[in-house]
């Protein structure tokens, strides 16, 4: 284990086959030619363990993101934050085959079984069996101590035992999840705790296949795939709208899209058992980072309209010039014109009534106007001002805000936001009237 990259694969010469057993010096990449001649294991590993990284990364982000803390998501962000110091280092590892680095792969990895320990009991609200405990715990600082220790002539031993120890702690945590009180917990943890724990069903089997033992000669590291797999359960929790049937159904629809696909590629480029499988590995990961970023970018966007809505919401802005200025610097409503009497002079009474009943116009929606002479004032309002929008403001005095905004950047969210800015400055305009 602690020089994972020196793996046996098979060249022909004229006096037979001979075993090369060493890893490759150079860069992992360093031109095509040299990733040409790597092995098809070092080539598989590496884009599934990299893909795997960089869906972690940007979980990681979203997490960063949110806010306040809690201790789920510390514990979690100290989880994945684990876990791409791993896969980092192994892939440090693999490109270089050093000794030591190989030793703290050894170590990061007896690490993870406590770190997820600590993530499920702070989900669950409850303590683990104290039993338990001591198997994460005393295996974490065991695995630590072999990894400094243990000489390379018993490195096989150290591997099975590190599978065990992983396999043997993830089902136990598995049983503890599945067998949680779900009546203290309730129904948005409960659906956290189901969507995270189905990732569990692939983390289990497919850890297994990362420990390069004797006993078997695997053609791919698939411990990736799992990962990429709870990024993205992960992520879709970020979502309310995505029930579970409908994150299962598009888990189920993306996989076989992805297996088809790499069947495909098997029987056109006639492939052997072996590489097909790296790789249908290799197109499942890249095709899971890709949802993985998809969800996160649209998490990340979701996350900023919540943030704009505290922005509206903002107790400092509590009066109605304040909150006009500041809707003016918002990327939203930035460069926004606020009208008032003077401005709007060749508009007669009936437009201003109008806005009475549709405080919110555009220009692409104009089916309320009732009459043709309104329809031919408003279509002059976003003409004289380049507007694609206009928006009450003020009933007294009245004013009207002038706001362009693209048609590609418009969205329900968008309109969701500009109705709550609306309401809230005739509200703070009615307070000021009021108060003096």
């Amino acid at each position: 284990v602690f020089q994972s990259a020196r793996r046996k694969s098979r060249t022909s010469a004229q006096s037979g086959d001979r075993i090369i057993d060493a890893p490759p010096r150079a860069p992992l990449f360093a031109t095509l030619d040299d990733m040409m001649h790597l092995s098809p294991e070092l080539i598989a590993d590496s884009v599934v363990s990299l893909a795997s990284l960089l869906g972690l990364v940007l979980f990681a982000q979203v997490l960063r993101a949110q806010q306040p803390r809690t201790t789920v998501t510390r514990r979690f962000l100290f989880a994945l934050q684990l876990v791409v110091v791993l896969l980092a280092i192994r892939l440090l590892q693999w490109m270089t085959g050093a000794d030591w680095v190989g030793r703290l792969t050894f170590a990061f990895a007896g690490l993870v079984p406590l770190a997820m320990l600590l993530l499920s009991e702070a989900m669950m609200r409850r303590h683990a069996p104290r039993a338990l405990k001591l198997l994460a715990a005393g295996g974490a600082a065991f695995f630590v101590l072999v990894a400094l220790l243990t000489p390379l002539n018993h490195a096989q031993l150290a591997i099975t035992a590190l599978a065990v120890f992983q396999v043997i702690t993830f089902a136990a945590l598995g049983a503890l999840v599945m067998m949680r009180d779900r009546a203290s917990l309730s129904v948005a943890e409960n659906t956290t705790i189901d969507r995270l724990a189905l990732s569990l069903v692939l983390i289990i089997p497919l850890a297994f296949t990362d420990f390069r033992m004797e006993l078997w000669d695997l053609p791919v590291r698939l411990s990736g795939i799992a990962i990429l797999a709870m990024c993205w359960l992960g992520l879709t929790l970020r979502r309310s709208e995505a029930t579970q049937s409908e994150v299962i159904s598009m888990a189920l629809a993306v996989a076989g899209g992805l297996l088809f696909a790499a069947i495909c590629i098997m029987a056109l480029a006639d492939l052997n058992t072996r590489t097909t499988v790296q790789v249908m590995a290799v197109i499942v990961s890249i095709g899971l980072l890709a949802l993985v970023y998809t969800q996160a970018r649209l998490v990340l966007r979701s996350d900023k309209f919540r943030r704009v809505l505290s922005v509206l919401s903002d107790p400092e802005l509590n009066d109605h010039k304040t909150f006009l200025n500041a809707l003016q610097t918002r990327a939203l409503t930035a460069g926004a014109l606020i009208l008032d009497g003077d401005s709007l002079g060749d508009f007669n009474v009936s437009f201003k009534h109008h806005f009475s009943a549709h405080p919110i116009m555009s220009s692409a929606q104009l089916d309320p106007i009732s009459t043709p002479e309104l329809a031919e004032q408003f279509a002059w309002f976003f003409q004289k001002f380049g507007a694609s929008h206009a928006m009450l403001v003020s009933e007294t005095p009245f004013k009207v805000m002038a706001l362009n905004v693209p048609t590609l950047a418009q969205s329900e969210q968008f309109e969701q936001e500009l109705r709550i800015a609306q309401r809230l400055a005739v509200m703070l305009a009615r307070a000021d009237v009021k108060d003096g």
